[in-house]
């Protein structure tokens, strides 16, 4: 799961016991302009209005609906998820990814039958397999309801 960030707040300038809100907002504007990023917000706002009809525009079409209706469809489905067990199935699935692109560039054959039904004693294999079912089924069972 994510972890916190630490953060520290910078000393204050001495002979103060912490910045003013004035000192805050002061360093806050330096570092937006100094970015460049005051500059395109200042632009973003200038034109916020042709922004939000060209986006309203967009999202009242079929398209725009179903991409409404799918982020609601999704926001609902990662609620209802474990966020330990999700990060833990991600992780998994990058390094299983990395590993199935590193033997499409091996050079070498495929494996046949009997290389494949060698690799069904490993551990490892038989619990992605279990857990492939264990998705598949659930999938297939799901897949019938109205």
């Amino acid at each position: 799961m994510a972890q916190p960030i630490d953060f520290a707040p910078p000393p204050a300038p001495p002979g103060q016991d912490a910045f003013t809100a004035e000192d805050d907002l002061a360093r806050l504007l330096h570092t937006l302009h100094e970015s460049g990023t005051l500059r395109i917000l200042t632009g973003l706002l200038g034109r916020l209005e042709d922004m939000s009809a060209v986006l309203l525009e967009q999202l009242d079409t079929p398209k725009g609906r179903n991409l409404n209706s799918n982020i609601l469809i999704l926001g609902k489905l990662l609620a209802n998820v474990d966020a330990d067990g999700l990060d833990r199935f991600m992780t998994a699935l990058t390094h299983g990814l990395r590993a199935a692109g590193e033997r499409l560039d091996d050079e070498d054959d495929p494996p046949g039958f009997i290389g494949l039904t060698k690799r069904l004693h490993d551990e490892d294999v038989r619990r992605g397999l279990n857990a492939t079912l264990a998705l598949l089924g659930t999938l297939g069972q799901r897949l019938g309801d109205e």
